[in-house]
């Protein structure tokens, strides 16, 4: 199955540019998959109510081609791409009106056991192999990050306006908390060429979040921890 909508950029998804900002994008892509997901009936919510499960976002990867300006219209499309014995991977493409490549991603969803706190899969959810499209948004391997320790950058505490409907810090508070790192003039340029994010564990609200960077070159590696230990594994490419 293949989820299509069409949207616009409005005044709230502008960078300082007045264009697309990485944020908006992020959250466009979450929505899309989960309006997906609701489409097929086997959406975070439902998931909760009637099998006793959560999906989570363990994996995604972004690629930003060109940032959209303000009421510029785009096209979504958005697709279950592949699945494996655990998880599933969404595949999403932001396009202009003539069909230009906007934003690209791929996202990889697991569903866990509310009650034993484990992996289900996911044909346990509702999940059916029809509902896959033998599709592909682009060449979007995940990387494999090494878990050395980087160099300590700054705390931030999580706050209430972070957490979402599963009680647990929203996936996109974490990029908002690594982009923070950047000044304006770079958030609202062309330099983004690509975000990966590994989520590796959950925090909560009043949790304080340590994050590390190191910035070689045009590649720029994060961690999170929370306590010492890894929540968050990421790696932004500039142009």
């Amino acid at each position: 199955m293949i989820y299509e909508k069409q949207g616009y950029v409005t005044g709230s998804m502008c960078d300082a540019s007045v264009r697309l900002s990485v944020i908006a994008a992020f959250n466009l892509i979450e929505d899309s998959v989960t309006e997906l997901m609701g489409s097929m009936n086997i959406d975070g919510v439902t998931a909760m109510k009637k099998y006793g499960a959560m999906w989570v976002f363990s994996k995604n990867l972004m690629k930003f081609y060109r940032k959209p300006e303000w009421l510029d219209k785009f096209n979504i499309r958005c697709f279950i791409s592949a699945h494996s014995a655990l998880r599933l991977f969404v595949d999403t493409e932001i396009t202009s009106e003539t069909g230009e490549m906007l934003v690209g991603s791929r996202v990889e969803i697991c569903a866990i056991d509310l009650e034993a706190a484990k992996l289900r899969k996911p044909q346990t959810v509702g999940f059916t192999e029809d509902m896959e499209h033998a599709d592909q948004a682009g060449d979007y391997t995940f990387d494999r990050f090494s878990k050395e320790p980087l160099t300590f950058t700054e705390s931030v505490k999580v706050r209430s306006m972070n957490i979402d409907y599963c009680s647990h810090t929203n996936n996109i508070e974490y990029v908002r908390f690594i982009l923070n790192s950047y000044p304006v003039d770079v958030l609202s340029s062309d330099k983004i060429a690509c975000i990966e994010m590994h989520y590796l564990g959950q925090t909560h609200e009043g949790d304080v979040l340590d994050i590390e960077c190191v910035k070689t070159g045009a590649s720029h590696r994060f961690n999170i921890r929370c306590e010492g230990k890894q929540v968050i594994a990421s790696r932004i490419d500039m142009r």
